[in-house]
């Protein structure tokens, strides 16, 4: 049987300081009042989600499309997936939703059949009118509404904060919002 004397003493680990970084269990009030900001945020778009998908019976991502198409028309799938700042192949996904449920319809260009431009049907256009606003959701409407350097001072803080978590899915960047707060 092994003592407490047998065995040999452990080289003390270092106390954490109590410095902002190191904190655990009681982080300062700006860190909550910043957590917090960032809860109303994702509550408000989770919300803004609901009633879309509630008035429209699709999801916010898709009813951004359906504005975006209907301000474009012929607008081309890569062209929209710029747009949305969404991967051309969850642009192609959502589109395969759209067009199955007679929302959208794709039309191969003349010149080039390689080419798909995209129109809205009238049950698309019924969508887009009875869509609560803002059709482009709730963050990049709040986004546009704010002034240039202040828009540009918060990317700069956000991609500060993007930075110090280190396990970021970086795949994240380019899937729709709703989909990611569900």
């Amino acid at each position: 049987m092994t003592t407490r004397s047998d065995v040999p003493d452990a080289p003390e680990s270092p106390r954490p300081s109590h410095s902002r970084s190191q904190t655990y269990f009681m982080p300062s009030p700006p860190v909550l009042e910043t957590l917090q900001k960032f809860r109303l945020i994702i509550g408000a778009v989770r919300q803004h989600s609901r009633a879309l998908e509630a008035a429209c019976g699709i999801g916010g991502a898709q009813v951004w499309m359906l504005a975006t198409i209907a301000d474009t028309p012929d607008i081309t799938v890569s062209q929209l997936g710029q747009a949305l700042s969404i991967h051309v192949s969850t642009t192609s996904n959502l589109l395969d939703k759209l067009a199955r449920a007679g929302l959208v319809v794709r039309l191969r260009g003349e010149e080039d059949r390689r080419v798909v431009r995209l129109r809205l049907t009238d049950q698309g256009r019924d969508i887009v009118a009875r869509a609560p606003r803002p059709l482009t959701g709730l963050v990049v409407d709040a986004l546009e509404k704010m002034p240039e350097d202040s828009l540009a001072r918060l990317d700069d803080e956000l991609a500060i904060l993007v930075k110090q978590m280190n396990l970021l899915d970086r795949s994240a960047a380019s899937v729709p919002l709703t989909n990611l707060v569900r």
